[in-house]
């Protein structure tokens, strides 16, 4: 822990972000077997590389189904301002023992990306701060200048699926490929609900000629 999260913690107590208990773990126990009920059911699936012309087998896991509770805590984290619910998310994650697994398999981890407009209004990037704690904890590094949003879309929750696919056409750049060749690349997002936005990044990560691609993601609707 760097001194001013040392200095933040005494000024301010951390609490349970679910119930708002003070907590030094940030998650009560009431709260963490709450969330529990929501924990997803993984498989492995593939997913069609379209720009590649070829199938590529993508490892994805999802913590959470995205519904009520969870949906309620991410929606709260993500527009209203409560950034602090990232170490609620992290410290249930990290007691996942598959999870932490999972990540501790792979070299890096690349959180998908905000444009640098939606950044200046939200203040974070709440993939960024979760893939940041998850690699900390892991012994994983966590790259955040190897792949950029280069066009400020459209709101992909706002949008049918063949209008998710065609808003995230030609949106995300990579640059630094040099960093990922060969490498075991995690790519980190907040919610899959159709898969365009992670398909997107996997096209763009897979220019970088990476040893392995996989997905991780907080919740799937």
């Amino acid at each position: 822990m760097s001194i001013l999260e040392q200095i933040l913690e005494y000024i301010f107590l951390p609490n349970c972000g679910v119930c708002g208990k003070i907590e030094k773990g940030y998650l009560c126990k009431n709260c963490e077997k709450e969330l529990k009920k929501y924990v997803y059911e993984n498989k492995k699936i593939i997913i069609d590389d379209g720009d590649l012309k070829k199938e590529r087998k993508i490892h994805i896991e999802h913590i959470f189904k995205y519904s009520e509770l969870v949906r309620k805590l991410i929606i709260q984290y993500k527009f209203n301002d409560k950034a602090y619910l990232y170490k609620t998310f992290c410290e249930f994650i990290v007691k996942q023992e598959k999870i932490v697994d999972f990540i501790k398999s792979y070299d890096i981890i690349i959180p998908v990306p905000i444009h640098k407009l939606r950044m200046r209004e939200r203040g974070y990037n709440q993939s960024i701060l979760i893939a940041k704690e998850l690699a900390k904890k892991c012994g994983v590094d966590v790259f955040t200048n190897v792949l950029i949003k280069a066009r400020n879309n459209k709101v992909q929750s706002t949008l049918s699926k063949s209008e998710r696919e065609e808003n995230t056409k030609d949106v995300y750049k990579l640059m630094n490929p040099e960093k990922i060749n060969n490498k075991k690349v995690l790519i980190f997002d907040d919610v899959y609900t159709t898969g365009t936005t992670v398909k997107s990044c996997i096209n763009e990560i897979a220019k970088g000629k990476p040893n392995t691609i996989g997905i991780l993601t907080l919740a799937r609707d």
